[in-house]
């Protein structure tokens, strides 16, 4: 129907420059249309005027509006408009045709697989040489499958056995430079968007639109499956302590509403089976699943969904991750200036914690500390750390009621690296003379605080108030103080009311309130946090959370959950000694070990072996290259084409003597093109728009192919075409000029 009105495709109006193909010359024509449509206007009104007593003002002007518009058609016709155009030669150019040859393309087309067929004959079929012969006439025809590699084809009839993996990008690219020796016009893709890394590379996507070729995408598949359910991801920390309680964020997709079990294991070990309600009129659901941490090393996690009763492709429907369980205690210094309520329970908090070590000051006279927790004998013998060796041993340090003149300029500089360079984490609590009435707000520690703490903002009250869990707090892991989403709710809202509170100024930008007090019918920040440099900072606005221990039944354990989980929280980010991670980069594991000893990063003589298993029994000893700009960094690499679980012990040496040894683990999956059943269709209208092209269903093959005509890469010619004969505006012209009579007729005029 558009064609028919406006005697062009739609695409050609898209691709093309409306312009004027009159004889009048360009510089005079504006000044042509500006006196035509005055003189059209003057006329009009004339006209108006001289009937003006034989018919009423309101029937006057819609006939004039018409006669407007009639004359000013008749002028815009006179003009020539004209359709200006770049088109392809025929006859003198290429085009590429990739065809997506993965696995994914096995699966059917539709829901109903019986009479759809595959994602690969329907792709088959469309590129049959009956469909390619009106492009075959035109055009020289370069054809292409691709899964991990590009493979040059004689046709789309016989293709390479297919793998489970995709490689859209680097395909693409690989076919634009083979045939960068041609002239190419546009590149057709055949895909149902499935690719390992789900999304496109932003390098290699810069690069793609070097060529400045046009990349139409066809996309094959079904949006939506609603008998299908996908384990889309599952967040977990990489790294958790011994004794622990994860919560794991689940979120799963779907097209209906279901009912399934979210299964966890540890290996081949069974721990929970969770049941889970997913919702109409949402695609995306997100859940919360308890995992226990019990014992130290690595933790294989395996996350699976129950499949639905008539859900034929399970691929999708579970997730690993591996989770490294340190062995050793993390250390937390607890600095307090004063032996108050805080000070006494949270210690016997946190002293009952396996997985960690609790060392503590706690100032008795001007410069002089009692010591707690300490691991020798002359460990703190002089009160705060005086050097980073000494405080970088620790991972997470609390500051309570001190004021900032207890501290030398070299302490405060060092507690600021300490966060900013170790990647430490920094606790301040409020007290009668913490926060910013210790005047901490004048220090280069408190540039690094999650609120500025000047101090008329600083008022320590002891009053008692309620304390309540913000949106981020009820999202926050260590802030659950039961399994239950519900249930943490209604456990935090029967906590007694704390002793006292203190006065946080404005809050940085970067700021999260992750717990708020309710003071005179407002609310005002309680916990709140904040990344700085490589760690975090936390400010706690009060010194009464002991009355959660005191003021609750003894059985209550919440003032112990509250201390152990936000303690675990504190340490948890922070960076080891010696760390190792290991993380999978296209057909490798890319390898970094890092030890962040002063002394032994600076050794010349350190060096670090790596020793590589994986439970299909490939065992490797893996060569581990100092970073030339990163002292104490070692990188390499290993090939890890196979799936399996693969366990990385490293041991770090100087000269011959041994320092220090550190696991981690991975999992490799097999191909998991697979997971992404659906069309991603997102993905390939992406790469379209990038490169000026444009994404098409299977049913809009014909209008691609004349879509490919108007393509200004590869070797063009202008083309001017016109408009003043099209059909629609004829129909204009019938149409006003009928109504003009009618109305005329109607009112007695004619």
């Amino acid at each position: 129907m558009f064609e028919f009105l406006f005697k062009y495709p739609e695409q050609a109006f898209l691709d093309s420059q409306l312009i004027f193909a009159s004889d009048l010359p360009t510089t005079l024509l504006p000044w042509v249309l500006v006196a035509s449509t005055g003189v059209v206007i003057l006329l009009v009104s004339a006209s108006l005027v001289l009937n003006k007593r034989s018919i009423a003002t309101w029937k006057l002007s819609i006939l004039g509006l018409l006669q407007i518009l009639l004359l000013s058609l008749t002028i815009f016709l006179f003009i020539r408009p004209a359709l200006l155009s770049e088109r392809l030669v025929q006859g003198l150019n290429a085009v590429a045709i990739l065809l997506d040859a993965s696995e994914s393309m096995l699966l059917p087309h539709s829901a109903d697989s019986a009479s759809s067929g595959t994602r690969m004959q329907i792709a088959q079929d469309l590129l049959s040489s009956s469909n390619l012969a009106k492009l075959e006439s035109s055009y020289r025809l370069l054809t292409f499958s691709f899964a991990e590699q590009l493979n040059s084809l004689e046709n789309f009839s016989q293709l390479p056995e297919p793998v489970a993996a995709t490689a859209i990008a680097p395909n693409l690219l690989s076919a634009l430079k083979e045939a960068s020796s041609t002239s190419l016009g546009a590149v057709i893709l055949v895909s149902d968007g499935a690719d390992n890394e789900g999304t496109l590379d932003i390098d290699l996507l810069s690069e793609i639109q070097t060529y400045r070729v046009p990349v139409h995408t066809i996309g094959i598949g079904q949006r939506s499956l609603p008998n299908d359910l996908q384990l889309e991801s599952v967040d977990l920390p990489s790294r958790a302590l011994a004794g622990s309680t994860l919560n794991a964020l689940v979120t799963i997709r779907h097209d209906a509403a279901a009912s399934t079990r979210i299964k966890v294991y540890d290996g081949e070990k069974f721990l929970s089976s969770t049941s889970i309600e997913l919702p109409p009129g949402t695609t995306y659901s997100q859940f919360q699943i308890p995992v226990s941490v019990d014992t130290t090393g690595q933790m294989d996690l395996r996350f699976t969904l129950d499949p639905l009763n008539n859900e034929s492709e399970l691929s999708n429907n579970s997730l690993s991750i591996v989770v490294d369980v340190p062995d050793g205690k993390y250390r937390l210094l607890y600095v307090e200036g004063e032996p108050r309520w805080e000070y006494k329970f949270l210690q016997r908090a946190l002293n009952e914690d396996p997985g960690l070590q609790l060392t503590t000051l706690l100032q008795v006279t001007p410069n002089k500390y009692y010591r707690q927790g300490i691991s020798a004998a002359e460990e703190l013998a002089k009160g705060f750390p005086t050097s980073a060796d000494e405080l970088f041993k620790f991972d997470a340090l609390l500051l309570g009621s001190l004021s900032v003149a207890e501290f030398s300029d070299e302490q405060q500089q060092l507690i600021h690296d300490f966060v900013s360079e170790r990647g430490g984490t920094l606790l301040m609590l409020a007290g009668r003379t913490g926060l910013g009435l210790g005047g901490w707000s004048e220090s280069i520690v408190g540039e690094m605080l999650p609120a500025s703490l000047s101090l008329e903002d600083a008022a320590f009250t002891r009053k008692q108030v309620p304390v309540e869990l913000t949106a981020a707090g009820r999202r926050a892991p260590f802030l659950q103080l039961t399994e239950s989403a519900s249930d943490n709710l209604a456990a935090w809202e029967s906590l007694v009311d704390l002793a006292d509170y203190q006065q946080l100024g404005p809050l940085r930008p970067a700021a999260t309130t992750l717990l708020s007090i309710r003071v005179d019918e407002r609310l005002q920040p309680l916990l709140v946090s904040q990344p700085y440099g490589l760690g975090h900072t936390y400010l706690l606005a009060t010194s009464g959370t002991w009355r959660w221990q005191m003021s609750m039944p003894l059985e209550d354990q919440s003032h112990e959950t509250f201390w152990r989980q936000l303690a675990r929280q504190l340490v948890a980010a922070s960076p080891r000694p010696f760390e190792l991670t290991a993380i999978k980069n296209g057909q490798q594991v890319d390898v970094r070990a890092e030890l962040r000893d002063t002394t032994a990063s600076a050794s010349d003589d350190l060096s670090i072996t790596t020793v590589v298993s994986s439970d299909n029994g490939q065992l490797l000893n893996l060569t581990m290259n100092p970073s030339v700009s990163q002292p104490g960094v070692f990188i390499g690499s290993f090939p890890a084409q196979t799936a399996g679980l693969y366990t990385l012990e490293a041991i770090s040496l100087r000269g011959d003597n041994p320092l220090e040894t550190v696991s981690t683990a991975l999992r490799i999956e097999p191909g998991n093109e697979g997971r992404n059943l659906r069309l991603n269709q997102e993905l390939l209208e992406q790469l379209s728009l990038a490169t000026g092209g444009r994404y098409w269903d299977v049913e809009e093959f014909d209008q691609l192919i004349d879509a490919i005509t108007y393509s200004q890469a590869g070797i063009t010619e202008q083309q001017i075409r016109d408009l003043w004969d099209a059909p629609i505006f004829y129909l204009l012209f019938i149409s006003i000029a009928a109504l003009q009579w009618l109305l005329r007729r109607r009112w007695g005029l004619i």
